[in-house]
């Protein structure tokens, strides 16, 4: 093992733990790593800081601010309209409808934003009922973790760029997710997620609901119908964009949201400080920076040596079944103890390292890590979803666990089922 390889693993270690401690925010801990492989020598500061002109970077962080310009439009209040048509009906009906809703938000916003505005519907339930709000919350609460972003619309578009920008350094183009990837390989574990929630929401204790954690959302102000229509438009615009990749090619279709972007900005839809702060923001760091981590892991040979390691672990030639178990529940025990983005960051370049050392497909195994770092139900710890879920409910982790485990054992079934149909391991 060569000096080189020796400081990479040392600035490797570094990121690891500040992933799974998350003491300083993960970009700003991408950022040290950049700036310790150009004092260490290992790259120049041009190498090191590449990831901030990538194009994957680039791909999303404008697309952040283009899904975040969706979420000003009446879209948001025409769900919370159809929330407040659903007071009158009542069973099995209603838990559908509001499970159905927050799937929709669950594409607009994030977590604490859309389980805010559905809280403020639960307190309004009866806590005598069946539908008691401790227990419609929570369960509400998983349907809201395991289809974040799923839907390649809003903020589900970016997640495949997110999710490249974590290993593309150590494979090439081929391997790379597309547009529709993510949600192929989460579409049925988060259906089966979604039906069992509806169907045994009963076994979720009723808990003690505090309502002291309930705070009022604030009504956002109406935009003109002008800069909605331009919203909408430029929306539409990308979408398509994605759609017709192929033709249009990947330098057109990547450089549409910067182009919605600038519209928004020039007709004054969103003012340039809005547009600035979310292209700045923490994530787009996190982004950058984790892809020049995997192109020194790559460039160096330490992402061959750590992938042959975990392939002798694994075995040195696994079945692609038991592969897709053993990431699936190494990552899944992690995420309910670390944060979701956390856990993909950390898991992503190890399963694409170990497919890279066994020849097998790299998207497979990374869309296994993936779509499980959402699994993060069982524990109060997994996400932002569940504390709020845990928090409001009073509920005790021990307890609630014949209703969690259960959910979460069938979409690890249903996960590594799918994965190996639409992506075989070594197909």
């Amino acid at each position: 093992m060569t000096t080189e390889m020796i400081i990479v693993l040392c600035i490797l270690t570094f990121l690891v733990i500040m992933l799974l401690t998350h003491k300083i925010p993960y970009g700003v801990s991408a950022m040290i790593c950049c700036v310790a492989f150009v004092l260490t020598g290992v790259c120049d500061i041009s190498t090191a800081f590449a990831g901030l002109s990538n194009s994957t970077t680039i791909l999303v962080a404008t697309m952040i601010v283009v899904a975040s310009a969706l979420g000003k439009t009446s879209l948001i209040a025409r769900l919370r309209e159809a929330l407040n048509r659903l007071q009158g009906k009542s069973g099995l009906l209603l838990v559908a409808a509001l499970c159905l809703v927050t799937v929709a938000l669950s594409q607009l916003m994030g977590q604490i934003a859309c389980l805010s505005i559905m809280l403020l519907f639960c307190q309004t339930l009866d806590e005598e009922s069946d539908l008691a709000p401790g227990r419609i919350f929570f369960m509400l609460a998983c349907v809201n973790t395991v289809w974040t972003s799923k839907i390649p619309i809003g903020m589900g578009a970016t997640m495949p760029g997110t999710l490249n920008s974590y290993y593309q350094g150590l494979v090439g183009e081929g391997d790379l997710l597309s547009i529709t990837d993510y949600f192929l390989a989460g579409f049925l574990p988060a259906t089966v997620g979604l039906i069992y929630c509806i169907l045994f929401y009963k076994m979720i204790p009723k808990g003690n609901f505090d309502r002291s954690q309930v705070k009022e959302v604030k009504e956002q102000e109406a935009i003109p119908k002008r800069d909605e229509m331009i919203i909408f438009g430029v929306f539409i615009m990308v979408i398509l964009g994605f759609m017709f990749s192929n033709q249009l090619g990947s330098n057109i279709s990547n450089i549409l949201p910067a182009v919605g972007v600038l519209i928004l900005i020039l007709t004054k839809v969103l003012s340039v400080e809005e547009a600035v702060k979310t292209l700045t923001g923490d994530m787009v760091w996190m982004i950058a920076g984790m892809s020049v981590m995997s192109s020194v892991l790559g460039s160096t040979g330490v992402g061959e040596l750590i992938g042959n390691t975990i392939l002798n672990i694994l075995g040195g030639n696994p079945s692609g079944l038991f592969v897709t178990i053993v990431f699936c529940v190494v990552t899944t025990i992690l995420t309910n103890f670390l944060s979701n983005m956390g856990t993909m960051a950390l898991m992503v370049p190890l399963a694409a390292s170990t497919a890279l050392a066994g020849g097998m497909n790299v998207q497979a195994v990374v869309l296994v890590c993936a779509v499980s770092s959402w699994f993060a139900i069982v524990m109060p710890t997994g996400c932002s979803g569940a504390m709020m879920a845990f928090g409001a409910g009073n509920h005790n982790a021990l307890k609630i666990m014949r209703f969690t485990v259960p959910m979460v054992l069938l979409m690890m079934v249903a996960l590594i089922i799918g994965v190996n149909i639409f992506f075989p391991v070594y197909g």
